[in-house]
């Protein structure tokens, strides 16, 4: 049922947006991804806990709730890195001014990255520490 959810989500954005090819950017997925990667790890989590315990069906209540914090933790990075990357897609445009040709890539790193970084933690990483959360709780 899981499965069903991600895919009407995506499906969905992909409908309502029509061509998609405007809306990847490789830069803006290289910066939701690594930062919230490399916060993740920085910040000690265990990345193979949070899978194993979103997808195993014998996981303990102790890893749930472990996975659990990790997907929070990966939610607040993923909207984090959205607005660092706003930032950045903003600097890239201010800096740029005088050439218009030059603005539409930091516009689109500006755009497209926060609109990522939503889209991974709202629509992923939130559905995903609930779902642990609910499991832990019926442990």
């Amino acid at each position: 049922m899981r499965v069903i959810g991600l895919v009407l989500l995506l499906a969905f954005l992909a409908i309502a947006a029509g061509d998609l090819l405007p809306f990847f950017d490789i830069p803006s997925v290289l910066i939701i991804f690594g930062f919230t990667i490399g916060a993740l790890i920085f910040a000690g989590v265990g990345i193979p806990n949070m899978f194993s315990a979103s997808f195993s069906a014998d996981a303990t209540r102790e890893n749930l709730q472990t996975a659990a914090r990790g997907w929070a933790q990966a939610k607040s990075y993923a909207v984090a890195s959205g607005i660092i990357g706003t930032m950045m897609g903003w600097i890239i445009m201010l800096k740029n001014l005088d050439d218009m040709a030059a603005v539409g890539p930091g516009m689109a790193i500006s755009i497209l990255t926060i609109l990522y970084g939503l889209v991974l933690g709202y629509g992923i990483c939130l559905p995903m520490q609930m779902r642990l959360e609910d499991r832990a709780a019926q442990a």
